[in-house]
């Protein structure tokens, strides 16, 4: 599936969860960047922890969601609170 818009957000790192994205219908994809130097763990819905979570992103690494496409809620937290972000594009 072919799109031209994309729309970008930065999260900042947190060792308590966050919302990373808020649902969408229309999304088509999602691509997440974690610069940070922890872990990110991330959850499809409500409440991400350390145990509780759909995918861990490590430190410098991009992470492309597969198909298909979860148009849901994602929430996000970090292994420890550090400096660094997830940067986010949403198709």
């Amino acid at each position: 599936m072919a799109t031209a818009g994309a729309t970008l957000s930065t999260v900042a790192s947190s060792a308590s969860s966050t919302a990373i994205i808020a649902s969408n219908a229309g999304r088509v994809g999602l691509m997440v960047f974690n610069t940070d130097a922890n872990n990110l763990y991330l959850k499809y819905g409500a409440t991400a922890s350390t145990t509780s979570f759909t995918v861990i992103i490590g430190t410098n690494v991009l992470w492309e969601m597969p198909l298909p496409v979860y148009t849901g809620a994602i929430d996000g937290i970090w292994a420890a609170d550090g400096s660094g972000s997830a940067f986010i594009t949403e198709l």
